[in-house]
């Protein structure tokens, strides 16, 4: 699964979204989150080098000959700097929300 795929599932889910009672969010917390989230991020971060090895590859097909199709290479090298700043905002976000945790009094 891409990331771009579990975003949009998010944002737009295709089937209504049934709302959970705070019980089963507190049992689904308390089976692990941290590891479906880590798991998560890996796939995430997988898709990540996956695009951007396609459109490494497109774009060393199309400066040898092998490719002629510039639409194709222009496609996944777009979706790859779309995935690439797409993880640098969410790490950004990520640090941001880190620092405030930090700073925080009690």
């Amino acid at each position: 699964m891409q990331i771009n795929d579990i975003l949009m599932n998010q944002l737009y889910p295709t089937a209504p979204v049934q709302p959970t009672s705070d019980e089963t969010r507190t049992a689904a917390l308390s089976k692990g989150d941290g590891e479906a989230f880590s798991g998560l991020m890996s796939e995430a971060i997988s898709a990540l080098d996956d695009k951007q090895t396609a459109s490494n590859e497109a774009i060393r097909g199309l400066v040898t000959g092998e490719a002629d199709d510039l639409h194709t290479v222009m496609v996944k090298s777009t979706e790859a700097q779309l995935s690439l700043e797409l993880a640098v905002q969410l790490r950004n976000k990520t640090l941001e929300a880190f620092n405030e945790i930090k700073n925080m009094q009690f």
